[in-house]
């Protein structure tokens, strides 16, 4: 009898430590599984074919553009027309660097600026946008959120996960780089002048919710301030998740 009730003791705490060891798995802190691999900023461009480069020189002195012709690369637009715009790689690097510097960067200036850019994949948040970012989460997410100390976000307790924490683990352990600022503006090059410009685009037209740029396998996307209350903040950040 005593046997049976020891054996009986034993299968019952058998599934007492099993319940613990599921419920602690599914809610243990998320960084385990975030991807470090490390972000490049300096990609290697392609060689400029001849052709291309003298596209690039004619096209310069027809429309009048001064920027250096590093800078530039031939599109062609619906109409079959070829003309210039700024590498999305440049583009990128300038739209950072003002997030770093939070002022007008100069352009001398941006590889230096970007020596204290993240520095590895995941969902890098902007230093004055990280508790209105956690605020947005709460209310449309049902996992846990914080940041850590490089200013990456981390998926904590998720236990009952839904479509957008689903996204956001997926884009925390993949090879990209993610990067949200909450900001109406940024700066980019002019494509006439190559000069550093401000682009703000909630001024420029308030419905639009957020603004996007990508380089190779890293994005930064400006999530408008809402200062004229046009856009939902949560919405435009459900639509950046989706």
């Amino acid at each position: 009898m005593k046997k049976k009730i020891i054996i009986i003791c034993l299968i019952v705490l058998i599934i007492i430590a099993t319940i613990f060891f599921i419920i602690y798995n599914r809610k243990k802190v998320g960084s385990e599984d975030i991807s470090s691999l490390p972000i490049d900023y300096n990609e290697v461009e392609e060689n400029v074919v001849e052709e291309d480069e003298q596209k690039i020189n004619e096209i310069t002195d027809n429309l009048g553009f001064t920027g250096k012709d590093d800078m530039y690369q031939v599109v062609t637009e619906y109409d079959g027309r070829e003309t210039l715009t700024i590498k999305d790689s440049i583009q990128y690097k300038v739209a950072l660097s003002g997030v770093i510097k939070k002022q007008k960067p100069e352009f001398s200036e941006i590889n230096e600026i970007l020596n204290n850019a993240p520095k590895h994949t995941g969902i890098w948040l902007e230093e004055n946008s990280k508790d209105k970012i956690l605020s947005l989460l709460k209310n449309i997410a049902k996992a846990k959120y914080s940041i850590d100390n490089e200013g990456y976000l981390i998926q904590k307790e998720t236990f009952n996960m839904n479509e957008y924490d689903e996204k956001i683990k997926q884009m925390i352990t993949s090879n990209n780089l993610y990067i949200i600022d909450i900001s109406s503006k940024y700066y980019i090059l002019d494509e006439v002048t190559g000069e550093v410009v401000e682009n703000p685009f909630e001024d420029m037209d308030p419905y639009t919710p957020y603004e996007m740029l990508t380089s190779e396998n890293k994005e930064i996307y400006f999530i408008s301030e809402n200062e004229q209350e046009k856009i939902n903040q949560e919405e435009a950040l459900k639509e950046i998740l989706e």
